[in-house]
C-alpha cells in the first residue's frame, strides 16, 4: 500500500529502500494480525466513493470516463486509507525496529 509516512520516518533514514520496505511490511503484517481488514466496510466505502460516481459518469458521459474515474478514485482511496492507518501502525514499527 501507500504508507508514505512510515517510509519517511526519521529512524529509517540511512537504510536502503529494500530494507525500508521489509521493515514497513513487517510492521503492517503485525498490525494486520491484531486488527484484520473489515472487508465489508472497505467494499461499502469503495462502492460509495468510487462506484456511485462512476455510474453517474457512465450515464452522463461515456464508458471511458467512468472507468478512468473508477481507477483514479480507487488509487486516491488507497492512499487515503493508508495515510489514516499510518498512525495506528507506528507502534508496530517501533516493535520491528527494536
Amino acid at each position: 500500500m501507500f504508507y508514505f509516512n512510515l517510509y519517511d520516518d526519521k529512524r529509517l533514514k540511512g537504510l536502503k529502500q529494500s530494507e525500508k520496505v521489509e521493515i514497513v511490511n513487517s510492521a503492517v503484517k503485525q498490525f494486520r494480525e491484531n486488527k484484520p481488514i473489515n472487508i465489508s466496510r472497505r467494499l461499502l466505502i469503495m462502492f460509495l466513493w468510487c462506484g456511485i460516481p462512476a455510474l453517474v459518469f457512465l450515464i452522463l458521459f461515456n464508458f471511458g470516463f467512468a472507468i478512468g474515474w473508477f481507477a483514479l478514485s480507487i488509487l486516491i482511496l488507497g492512499i487515503k486509507t493508508a495515510n489514516d492507518e499510518s498512525a495506528e501502525i507506528e507502534p508496530y514499527l517501533d516493535k520491528v525496529l527494536e
